[in-house]
């Protein structure tokens, strides 16, 4: 039996991840499903955003399930839920797949998740703010290590993304990536940010695997969206010993309760997790592909169907596929006839 931490969040956080439990349970009873609180509110009951003593029963669970967060600009000392967990549970890699239902294509990112602006070092001094762009030998290797390694299971090639022409940080991490590469047998190919941009709207599957510092990672992850619906987008966020998965769109807090929010980015974002435990999370990037093309889609999908109807539509397309194939603890091995139900 794996543990699995469950942080639902704020907003929409709740309702999505229920939805991703509610499908993980339709494919496998294999998954123990631990819940703990944390954001804003627990911080204003206890000054921090997750109490420790969950911290370490979180440390102790094979996965996390993340909801979402909202993180206020103007509460004093409060650091965002999720970095610190990306912090406190060494998530040094970020993962974001940006689907093309239709094609069945996908836009890869690997985003570095520990460092770069997002290190927490800075300061206010007499008139001036300093954010330290951070970026080391081990942490530079340790994510071209990890976007090798996708390129390689994925049968393509990395793109980098930086702006080596400018910051010295990023001639550094430049060399340390091509170094990398090199001993994975993976071609690299690389782009200057700014420029890159463009590519990215007007020739977004293209690219193999997009590797870039966290900064960069992260508006050039939210700028894919717009080839798809935020709401669709999974992620996954890696360390040495756990990981943590989450659907990349916000809180949103002004559709929260309504009933409307899309699951799909949290579903995918679990069938991510099913993948890192070792069970087979394809069943469920099928039935949700399926599920998009025959329609009925949440509102920011252009359609009016509700966070529950897709949830339910989506179980009933796993459904049907797994009376027609052979499961082995929870492996799926092969197709069988439709009268045999999964075993295991």
């Amino acid at each position: 039996m794996y543990r699995v931490a469950v942080i639902k969040g704020d907003g929409i956080g709740p309702e999505v991840i229920d939805a991703a439990i509610e499908v993980v349970n339709a494919v496998t009873g294999r998954i123990s499903f631990e819940y703990y609180e944390g954001g804003v509110e627990t911080f204003k009951r206890h000054g921090v955003p997750v109490l420790e003593e969950d911290l370490e029963e979180i440390r102790k669970s094979d996965a996390v399930l993340f909801g979402a967060t909202t993180t206020p600009f103007d509460l004093p000392g409060y650091r965002s839920l999720i970095l610190t967990l990306r912090r406190e549970l060494g998530l040094y890699a970020n993962l974001r797949v940006i689907p093309d239902f239709n094609d069945g294509r996908e836009i890869v990112i690997v985003r570095e998740n520990s460092e770069g602006l997002y290190s927490g070092i800075g300061s206010v001094v007499e008139g001036r703010a300093v954010d330290v762009r951070l970026i080391t030998r081990e942490g530079a290797e340790r994510i071209a290590r990890f976007a090798a390694g996708e390129a390689l299971r994925r049968g393509t090639f990395l793109t980098f993304v930086h702006k080596a022409n400018v910051l010295i940080g990023d001639r550094f991490f430049r060399r340390v990536v091509f170094d990398v590469a090199g001993e994975y047998g993976v071609d690299v190919k690389e782009a200057i940010v700014d420029s890159f941009t463009i590519k990215l709207v007007r020739d977004p599957w293209s690219h193999g695997v997009i590797l870039s510092e966290n900064l960069f990672g992260d508006i050039l992850s939210d700028l894919a969206t717009v080839h798809t619906s935020l709401g669709v987008v999974p992620s996954g966020n890696y360390g040495e010993d756990i990981a943590l998965f989450e659907p990349v769109h916000g809180s949103a807090p002004d559709i929260a309760g309504r009933g409307i929010a899309n699951p799909i980015g949290a579903i995918l974002s679990a069938s991510m997790m099913l993948d890192y435990l070792g069970l087979d999370g394809s069943p469920v990037r099928e039935a949700t592909r399926r599920y998009v093309l025959r329609g009925n889609l949440t509102p920011d999908m252009g359609g009016t169907a509700t966070t529950g109807e897709v949830t339910r539509g989506i179980i009933s397309e796993l459904i049907g596929a797994i009376e027609e194939e052979l499961w082995v603890e929870e492996i799926r091995v092969g197709r069988i006839p439709t009268d045999i139900s999964r075993v295991g």
